[in-house]
């Protein structure tokens, strides 16, 4: 019954410094530009340190909030480049708004790019899958065996859902590329 208890003890105490995003140590360290830079690299928006607090305040620490902000810019330098930028377009995620477009242009520069290269092999892939249907249904109406028939009906409807699938990515990405374009400018 003691070894259930402690390990049950153990667990959500597993659990529940899962959710901490800074340790007693860290937080006790008080280096709060090492820990904003670290963020800003990462990404993060000012909202992170939110979560900081909480952590910490469980230790009776308090954040200097101006010091990490201006680590977390300094991050930011780092995470917004147009490398960076290019690889959120070129996966079709919404830009990342901690990246400024007046602080971080080059960032806005790669996305757009990524957006357009996407959006260009998008449309390859959909001209390719339209050429595939051609197919498909040419062999189909030439095809007597019954079987084959149905074997060939059920790789129509995966080009099919392919076609539907690319049509919609399209759509998502023009979408992004018109919501975007103004930090573009």
């Amino acid at each position: 019954m003691k070894t259930i208890i402690t390990l049950g003890s153990f667990a959500l105490l597993t659990l529940l410094s899962g959710c901490a995003t800074l340790s007693e140590t860290e937080c006790a360290s008080g280096n709060w530009e090492q820990i904003g830079y670290k963020d800003g690299k990462s990404g993060r928006d000012s909202d992170y340190i939110i979560k900081h607090e909480s952590s910490c305040i469980e230790y009776g620490v308090q954040l200097d909030r101006e010091t990490y902000e201006a680590g977390r810019q300094q991050g930011l330098a780092r995470y917004c480049t147009a490398d960076n930028g290019f690889g959120r377009g070129t996966r079709g995620s919404s830009p990342n708004l901690s990246c400024g477009s007046q602080q971080f242009p080059v960032y806005f520069d790669g996305y757009s790019q990524g957006l357009m290269s996407r959006l260009e092999r998008l449309e390859l892939d959909l001209d390719e899958a339209y050429k595939e249907h051609e197919i498909l249904t040419e062999v189909l109406r030439r095809v007597k065996d019954e079987q084959e028939k149905d074997r060939i009906e059920l790789e129509l409807e995966g080009v099919d859902k392919d076609i539907d699938s690319l049509q919609r990515q399209i759509s998502q990405t023009n979408d992004l590329i018109h919501r975007y374009q103004s930090y573009d400018s």
